[in-house]
């Protein structure tokens, strides 16, 4: 039966209408939304958190970061993106006892459910943390002549392990630690860090199951110009040295990595007046293990560690210095700054986060702890260079009392944003870090306490009586494996 033409005009543009009717109510909706974020992207605490994260990446650029797990998602309301990565950032960061929606309104005034920012956080790709690491993490500019060796920035790499709750969603995805049955599943992540002033430089996270040594080749690329490499004895093998090598020519940059005794050269060219050797090692085929790939030409150097009451402790390191660049014995020691990075990695775990067991309950969730947690130690470690710009006691300013001093300070900041006005805010930052530039801490000593445990399980001594002895290292120099020529 056909309908009367007038009736069904009248119902077409009656749905016209009602569609055009919600069109506008959303256009205004969204118009009010972006006035509201607006507003709370003009706050300024002067000094505080907020200054600090746009003194590196301003809102426009943050608002870029536009990836998306899926085409389909709501719109953003009241709550843009660039809002919710400052917000995580400043979470993972400060210590207060909270959740994410307590500091996300402490910190731009945006009241949201905890299951609004659950979900936000779900649909958020880790390619924009990858993005926002790269944008923000840059080395110190005022760093002082304990950041260098010769004019070469003392840059570490090592990889460090996050534990996961054993949370389906992570069973699924993650691997076990080999601790046991009851291990907590592990999240590997990689790190390039300024040696002394722990400031990170890069970082991969390692959300679909890749290796520490998968990520640090990663993060070669990423080494900054007239930088020298420090890493352990995972990275001394043919194929990191040749590939790191490469790298570091580009950059003027230089190397100097621990290698495990077992580990064959392909031939020893020469033997230099220091004790160390040139030799040739050689990177083989991914594919046919057979074949040699690439060789490179570095400075072998044996050398044993001693302090009086202590065992003896062998060292074998490859460096691309020449002698005229660095003798064995200044690289022997320098070598030993590399304990740095692992300070750095407690401070992330153990002050920055609760313990090593991350608060997150899922795999995508955790690596986005972990990315917040290193753009948060990378502001402290600015702030704190600020504090005596290239003075011999700057890597005596503790990095968790300043910490401890800017969390105050970041709060004063908020809540008296408008209260107090721009010159008292100076007033305050400026006494909040003479406060901090005081806290400093006495000089550091080696260590001192012996290689052992309480409880017998590995093969080091049972300790009894627990001994500290000081003293001056001693460091040998080995013509090969076994054989002394000069001691210092």
């Amino acid at each position: 039966m056909l309908k009367h033409p007038k009736k069904l005009r009248t119902r077409q543009s009656s749905a016209k209408r009602q569609r055009h009717h919600l069109q506008r109510r959303t256009q205004r909706r969204e118009g009010r939304a972006n006035t509201h974020a607006q507003q709370q992207q003009l706050r300024s605490d002067c000094g505080g958190f907020l200054s600090l994260v746009l003194e590196r990446i301003g809102w426009e650029e943050l608002g870029q970061l536009k990836d998306r797990k899926h085409r389909a998602g709501r719109p953003e309301r009241y709550l843009t993106r660039a809002q919710l990565l400052v917000g995580l950032v400043f979470h993972y960061t400060v210590g207060w006892t909270g959740t994410l929606a307590e500091h996300l309104f402490c910190l731009l005034s945006i009241q949201m459910a905890e299951s609004t920012l659950s979900e936000r956080r779900q649909a958020l790709p880790f390619e924009v943390f990858k993005e926002l690491l790269c944008r923000v993490l840059r080395p110190i500019t005022t760093a002082g002549k304990q950041g260098f060796f010769r004019h070469w920035r003392l840059i570490g790499l090592d990889g460090v392990s996050f534990s996961l709750a054993n949370t389906a969603q992570v069973k699924r995805k993650c691997k076990k630690g080999s601790k046991g049955r009851n291990a907590f599943a592990q999240l590997q992540c990689a790190a390039l860090v300024e040696l002394v002033l722990h400031n990170p430089l890069a970082a991969r996270v390692g959300l679909e199951g890749e290796s520490e040594w998968k990520l640090a080749l990663g993060l070669l690329e990423q080494l900054p110009t007239g930088c020298l490499l420090l890493a352990d004895r995972l990275y001394g093998c043919g194929a990191f040295v040749v590939a790191a090598c490469k790298r570091l020519q580009l950059g003027k940059g230089q190397l100097l990595v621990r290698v495990g005794r077992r580990l064959k050269v392909r031939r020893k060219i020469e033997r230099y007046s220091d004790g160390s050797w040139l030799v040739e090692i050689a990177s083989l085929d991914p594919v046919d293990h057979h074949r040699v790939a690439e060789t490179v030409l570095v400075r072998e150097i044996y050398a044993t560690v001693r302090r009086k009451g202590h065992r003896a402790v062998r060292i074998r390191l490859w460096t691309s210095l020449s002698c005229s660049q660095a003798s064995a014995q200044e690289l022997v020691r320098l070598y030993m700054s590399r304990w740095e990075q692992e300070l750095y990695f407690r401070e992330l775990k153990w002050h920055l986060g609760i313990n090593d067991l991350l608060r997150s309950q899922t795999p995508e969730t955790a690596a986005q702890e972990v990315a917040a947690m290193i753009l948060g130690s990378s502001l402290i470690a600015h702030e704190r260079a600020k504090l005596k710009p290239a003075e011999q006691l700057q890597h005596r300013v503790s990095f968790i009392k300043t910490w401890e001093t800017l969390e105050p300070l970041w709060l004063t900041l908020l809540l008296g944003a408008e209260i107090l006005s721009e010159k008292q805010k100076q007033a305050l930052c400026e006494r909040f870090y003479n406060l901090a530039a005081r806290r400093l801490m006495p000089r550091k000593r080696s260590r001192s306490c012996p290689r052992t445990i309480r409880q017998p399980l590995q093969r080091w001594p049972r300790t009894e009586i627990p001994k500290s002895i000081t003293g001056p290292l001693a460091v040998t120099i080995l013509r090969g494996p076994g054989k002394i020529t000069e001691r210092h």
